[in-house]
């Protein structure tokens, strides 16, 4: 596949917008923010970059990488993009649309379950086949078939929307289908984000099922603390004294974090970012890893100490 890639056209053409074909939209999850981002990137500077798609032997160009540059062109009522064709099959077509993206990191994992999803059930391949043609371990494609199967048809189609956060969906996924749809009206009525989801779920794995209910009726007041009061299993904590529960909480806390910041990174594509914003982010990241090495720094001097 990676061969294939090579085929892409160096030399740019322009195209008529209304041939780009959308076949393989619903394989991409929306989102509103970088959308709009796009938009205005557009409407100020141009296309400043092309876009992808395949030949399609039964009819017109289908698009492959650039959904955002493509709406935002028939938005803002452009005649023709810039763009480079690659010369393979449909299955392939799918294959391309991850390694295409993989390098600026812009397609999360559930687009990528999507895609796997999509060149199984569709496309009749096995996981062995999948994993080969995306140049990635069969144990990868097994936990992305996964992933995607075991949400409800609710929260996938939610998902596609853009309607649902692919974060949320993950954590969705733990629980069985059957259960997942009352989760998902409560993460709408109550407005959960993917932290006070996290946890609602790991409740509902852990608690028995009379209390479900419950739980699910208000999770606010069943499950989810203040972030200072950072709940810790018991058995996590047994054996500390006081202060050294303390700190635990309060690394527990952290890492739930850092969690959430890598997920919401997952599931951002950074080029929608201006470059100021970029900075701004990592700088930020920066100094915390700063604070984090710190603080391990802190540690370790205190428990040599004789």
């Amino acid at each position: 596949m990676t061969a294939d890639l090579a085929q892409v056209a160096q030399e740019t053409i322009s195209m008529p917008i209304k041939k780009i074909g959308e076949r393989f939209a619903p394989l991409r999850i929306a989102d509103p923010a970088a959308e709009q981002a796009m938009l205005r990137s557009m409407l100020k500077y141009g296309q400043q970059a092309p876009v992808v798609v395949c030949r399609m032997a039964e009819g017109d160009p289908e698009l492959l990488d650039g959904f955002k540059r493509l709406r935002s062109g028939r938005q803002l009522g452009f005649d023709k993009l810039m763009v480079r064709i690659l010369d393979v099959g449909p299955r392939a077509c799918k294959a391309a649309m991850l390694l295409l993206n993989r390098v600026g990191r812009s397609i999360t994992s559930m687009e990528e379950a999507l895609v796997v999803h999509s060149l199984c059930h569709e496309d009749g391949l096995n996981q062995v086949e999948i994993a080969a043609l995306l140049n990635c371990h069969k144990s990868r494609i097994c936990r992305r078939l996964a992933l995607i199967e075991r949400l409800c048809d609710e929260a996938q189609e939610s998902i596609r929307l853009g309607l649902l956060s692919a974060s949320i969906g993950v954590e969705l996924s733990r629980l069985q289908r059957c259960n997942q749809e009352h989760l998902l009206a409560a993460i709408r009525k109550q407005k959960l984000t993917w932290r006070e989801t996290r946890e609602v779920v790991s409740a509902l794995l852990s608690k028995p099922q009379r209390e479900h209910e419950a739980i699910l009726k208000d999770p606010r007041a069943t499950v989810l603390r203040p972030d200072e009061e950072v709940f810790v299993a018991p058995a996590a904590e047994q054996g500390l004294s006081y202060p050294a529960k303390l700190l635990q909480r309060r690394l527990v806390g952290l890492e739930r974090s850092c969690l959430e910041v890598t997920c919401l990174l997952s599931s951002t594509e950074l080029r929608s970012f201006t470059e100021h914003e970029e900075k701004r982010l990592r700088a930020g990241c920066a100094m915390a890893l700063i604070t984090l090495n710190q603080t391990q720094i802190e540690l370790q001097y205190h428990t040599s100490l004789p």
